[in-house]
């Protein structure tokens, strides 16, 4: 008669894994928040040169001028 026997095989997480893992989950909070940061940044820079211009037709027609079209 044969026996089988299940033995537990859970991979064992050690300190240096878990600040591992929190270091690069900050690392990558903190890229996306400065991703989003430029982004309005961006959007405020494009609102800003709309109103300077005269608005977006204004802005279109000084760009093909600018660009010799």
């Amino acid at each position: 008669m044969t026996t089988t026997t299940k033995t537990n095989t859970a991979i064992e997480i050690t300190t240096t894994d878990k600040m591992t893992t929190a270091a690069n989950q900050v690392t990558l909070g903190a890229m996306i928040s400065l991703s989003g940061l430029v982004g309005v940044w961006g959007v405020a820079c494009m609102v800003s040169a709309i109103a300077q211009s005269g608005g977006i037709a204004t802005m279109a027609s000084t760009y093909l001028t600018a660009i010799g079209m």
